[in-house]
């Protein structure tokens, strides 16, 4: 019986306003398995908070628990499976060792703009074309926050890329395959920062 690829675990991450979702669809990268569907926490809280009707902070915490249950449940049944998420905390490091311990490969795509304003600014742009709000402290937060927990699931990923989605066209700017984090000519200082810890922890 011939042997079949490992399962794996698909973390699409990066600040609120980063372009994670668009980004995921239209990079032409082979490895980042587009059969497999990616769990978008906002899309699914808004949906639970509509069908239950709960307030929002109340479909919100549904959602994340319903999402890391599913996503156990998943690694556990050795099936392959994705998260969309900002990152900000370390709540999914236990999904990684897990999925590691039970045989999987991590893969990692990391998207962020050059300036955290522009953030700001894409949220304020996705709002007014009809698409949900968060607060600009939270944005600022989490941003930190996330670029904070960047080093950790890169030095874990099997596989990571990192885009800069500044501009047009998302720029990949970072690179892991093989336990070797490559940089481009002209990364973001943040990816800079965050690769040196790698490397020094």
């Amino acid at each position: 019986m011939p042997k079949t690829d490992p399962p794996y675990l698909l973390i699409v991450a990066g600040p609120n306003g980063s372009g994670k979702s668009s980004v995921y669809q239209g990079a032409d990268i082979e490895a980042f398995g587009r059969s497999v569907w990616i769990i978008n926490p906002d899309l699914l809280a808004a949906r639970i908070s509509e069908v239950e009707n709960l307030a929002p902070r109340d479909g919100n915490l549904a959602a994340v628990q319903r999402i890391e249950a599913w996503l156990e449940a998943s690694i556990r049944a050795h099936q392959t499976v994705g998260v969309e998420t900002v990152l900000s905390t370390p709540k999914y490091r236990r999904l990684v060792e897990l999925a590691k311990g039970l045989g999987f490969q991590v893969r990692l795509i990391y998207v962020l703009l050059d300036t955290v304003q522009r953030n700001v600014e894409r949220v304020r742009l996705r709002v007014r074309k009809g698409g949900h709000a968060v607060a600009e402290a939270d944005i600022l937060k989490r941003h930190a926050r996330s670029l904070e927990q960047l080093p950790w699931f890169l030095a874990e990923a099997d596989q990571a890329w990192v885009f800069d989605n500044s501009s047009a066209s998302p720029r990949l700017i970072a690179s892991k395959e093989d336990g070797v984090v490559t940089l481009d000519k002209r990364p973001l200082p943040d990816i800079v920062e965050a690769v040196a810890k790698i490397r020094t922890e």
